[in-house]
């Protein structure tokens, strides 16, 4: 008889990092997080998450803490998309937190999260920055493996932002997908039977003055679904597709554009 009590291995995770003038000046990892820091000739340097377990599902757990100082220039992504799966008992958890000083700049640019039927996760982000940091944060996120046919029916996802600036809320991003999710993404006031949505904040007088090229990158495609927003020193984009191939593209000329024309190398791997 199957025992109803018994407890599964779960999978966790630590990665605690500081990069001052862009070299590792703390490290720390632990359990299925790991964290490459590889050399490379572009100004923008790359940190690169792994998750080792290969996904995530209900009861796994993940901390990230990234501190970015004296005038380094980092992209922070992930070596591939990460996979949450079907599980039972409780949600998977990720917990990001992420500082950056007023000489640097920071781009938080993993690669999807695609979630599968009967998936559990909540996730949290919160960012500290100072007045005149420069940061991007872009996080796509695809309902179900599109590319072989399958749509995301029924899940739990709750998404929590809260970005501070000299410790004041300046931002707070809330989401909460409960249920028979393709019935709600198929609302037009939500995805409209889009398979894909990509959430984007920019801050840094840097960054937002390109908010021209931004807008006109973002209204060159038909094939996406575009809105953006700038108030108080901050620039919010979001995106929704039907197709994740298209909303990639999109995303990848944006950060081309405030990047000077650099992306991460592992995104070509």
């Amino acid at each position: 008889m199957l025992n109803a009590q018994k407890k599964f291995q779960r999978a966790h995770g630590n990665i605690n990092v500081k990069i001052n003038k862009n070299e590792i000046n703390r490290f720390y990892q632990s359990g299925s997080a790991k964290v490459f820091y590889p050399k490379s000739p572009q100004e923008i340097k790359e940190l690169v998450l792994v998750n080792t377990a290969g996904g995530l599902t209900s009861g796994d757990n993940f901390f990230y803490n990234v501190e970015i100082t004296n005038r380094s220039k980092i992209f922070v992504t992930t070596q591939t998309a990460e996979r949450v799966y079907k599980g039972i008992n409780d949600n998977a958890e990720i917990k990001i937190t992420l500082s950056l000083d007023d000489t640097s700049k920071l781009f938080w640019i993993p690669q999807e999260l695609i979630l599968f039927n009967n998936c559990s996760l909540y996730r949290r982000i919160e960012v500290d920055l100072k007045s005149n940091s420069n940061f991007l944060l872009a996080e796509t996120t695809i309902f179900g493996r599109t590319a072989m046919g399958e749509f995301l029916e029924k899940g739990f996802f709750k998404d929590n932002w809260k970005i501070y600036v000299n410790k004041k809320l300046i931002h707070a991003e809330a989401l909460s997908l409960t249920g028979n999710i393709k019935d709600k993404l198929s609302s037009i006031a939500c995805a409209d039977n889009g398979v894909a949505i990509c959430n984007i904040f920019i801050s840094g007088q840097n960054f937002l003055s390109k908010e021209d090229y931004l807008t006109q990158t973002l209204k060159s495609s038909e094939m996406i679904l575009s809105s953006h927003s700038k108030w108080n020193d901050k620039m919010l984009i979001r995106i929704v597709s039907k197709d994740a191939y298209e909303l990639k593209l999109i995303k990848k000329k944006l950060i081309l554009c405030l990047s000077d024309k650099n992306l991460p190398r592992v995104w070509n791997s």
